[in-house]
């Protein structure tokens, strides 16, 4: 995380007050819902936070997600890396807010689980519509990005589907 975090601060440009606001608030709402006791079910790639590229292959890997057992990406929330949270103690640090280009910022957060568990992460956002919209997302678990990891998916499944026929 560190590597990435530096490489991150290096790639930066200058970032307006009202766009750090814009995104701070983003972040916050990306995590909002693990603050309470009576979360939806809503999964995390069924929420209305991703751009439209990373909504494109939610469904194309919902098409070949295999219905026997669960895949790489199925198997705990993408947004807190856990299946687990408590919602009394969860909360969310942003550490770097960082412009990559007018229109795509990264924020390095440490997301508290509770339990003494945390996790970290870099959100990569993107305007689109005007808002402020996860576009990747690299953690522990999808070092290259959460887009890599979709499309690596989408490629298995298919290659499965294939054999399968």
């Amino acid at each position: 995380m560190s590597v990435l975090a530096v490489s991150l601060l290096l790639a930066s440009v200058p970032i307006t007050s009202a766009d750090r606001a814009a995104l701070d608030a983003a972040t916050r709402a990306v995590y909002a819902p693990y603050h309470s006791a009576a979360l939806d079910e809503m999964a995390a790639w069924d929420r209305d936070i991703w751009t439209r590229e990373i909504r494109n292959l939610v469904r194309q890997w919902q098409s070949v997600v295999p219905e026997d057992e669960p895949d790489a990406l199925n198997g705990a929330d993408w947004l807190c890396q856990c299946q687990d949270w408590d919602s009394q103690n969860f909360g969310v640090n942003v550490l770097s807010l960082e412009a990559v280009q007018p229109d795509a910022a990264n924020v390095a957060v440490t997301i508290e689980l509770g339990f003494d568990a945390t996790r970290d992460a870099v959100l990569a956002f993107r305007r689109e519509g005007g808002r402020w919209l996860l576009a990747d997302m690299r953690t522990e678990d999808y070092p290259e990005g959460i887009k890599a990891a979709l499309r690596q998916t989408i490629r298995e499944g298919e290659a499965v589907r294939k054999a399968r026929q």
